[in-house]
């Protein structure tokens, strides 16, 4: 990556544990798609503030690519570490769709019929 990982949490205090989870996912996503210059990924806790221990937990995940800008928003989890994999199991799908996208593997719309105006009517050519 052009730029470091950047993590941020909101109303409560990042261990080394969930760091360090978070980095190995981040790079994870690097092996497999590896032109991203940038993540940054925010980590929301419970708004209540007597409540620190427990979920729900909100992810969000921004990926930097050359040719795109990728979210992803994830919905609560209970559970920190189960949020962060889901987050980063969907930033990977996501990735793999916009792989998909450069190799021009996703199918194209079907051309548009032309309109009876537009088709010469066969008598008119003899």
């Amino acid at each position: 990556m052009q730029r470091d990982l950047q993590i941020t949490s909101r109303d409560f205090e990042l261990t080394d544990a969930i760091r360090a989870t978070i980095e190995q996912h981040a790079e994870a996503l690097q092996k497999y798609f590896g032109r991203l210059t940038g993540c940054h990924v925010v980590l929301e806790a419970p708004a209540v503030h007597h409540h620190r221990r427990g979920g729900p937990f909100k992810v969000r995940i921004d990926l930097r690519t050359p040719q795109a800008e990728i979210s992803i928003n994830r919905q609560p989890a209970e559970d920190l570490p189960v949020a962060i994999r889901e987050a980063f199991d969907a930033a990977r799908r996501r990735l793999e769709d916009h792989l998909r996208q450069l190799r021009r593997d996703v199918k194209s719309p079907a051309p548009r019929p032309a309109s009876e105006e537009e088709i010469p009517d066969r008598d008119e050519e003899s």
